[in-house]
């Protein structure tokens, strides 16, 4: 069954450019096979990943794709089977999804991201999650329960803290979506999002300087 899915690349003030994807997938399935493309087929080179996304639409995305008797198009290595070349589709965050689509992944190139927007039942995009394509550079990350059968926990790569997080958001002040704040309560080390500028990520030291006894550090 397929998940009709856009991806592609954002721009300033909430605008994007993206292909169709017929059989998308999930973040938890699309974002590490997208990390993998990024690092073992473009080195790490985002906007030659951006740049080669953006040349077709397709039906999917694959590692090692291997030529099928039934495709019109040859795949192309270390991305996937291409569908047609099309036309890129211009969007705005805000505006009114057209179609069927389920997901949204937008590549943000200065900081070498990947932003999720889930479709609403109301035919809006909403944030659903971001992701560093280098996963080391995640600040929060989800980790397997100590004990089998237990909830996931979440830890701050800054200083170690697991389930010390706040989380607030409220109607962002750009009229459309929200902006959120996440924060770990040991360190102080956060992400801060709003729709308009993407993320921003403030990490801490970990252990803080030490203050001496006249309050210099």
């Amino acid at each position: 069954m397929s998940t009709p899915t856009l991806i592609g690349v954002a721009a300033s003030r909430g605008r994007y450019s993206a292909r169709y994807l017929q059989f998308g997938e999930e973040p938890e399935k699309l974002v590490p096979l997208l990390r993998r493309i990024w690092t073992d087929t473009f080195g790490r080179d985002t906007n030659a990943m951006a740049a080669a996304l953006l040349a077709h639409n397709w039906w999917t995305l694959a590692i090692n794709p291997k030529p099928r008797r039934w495709d019109r198009q040859p795949p192309v290595a270390g991305l996937g089977y291409p569908a047609d070349t099309g036309t890129i589709r211009q969007g705005l965050l805000r505006e009114d999804i057209d179609g069927a689509l389920e997901w949204l992944y937008l590549l943000h190139l200065d900081q070498r991201r990947l932003v999720v927007y889930e479709a609403s039942i109301h035919g809006h995009w909403l944030r659903h999650s971001a992701h560093h394509l280098d996963p080391v550079e995640d600040l929060f990350v989800t980790a397997p329960a100590l004990d089998e059968g237990g909830p996931e926990m979440t830890v701050c790569t800054a200083c170690g803290a697991v389930d010390e997080i706040d989380h607030i958001e409220v109607p962002s002040m750009a009229g459309y979506g929200h902006d959120t704040v996440t924060s770990c309560t040991r360190c102080g080390s956060s992400v801060a999002t709003d729709p308009m500028f993407g993320d921003h990520v403030t990490r801490k030291p970990w252990p803080p300087p030490s203050t001496t006894t006249d309050g210099t550090r």
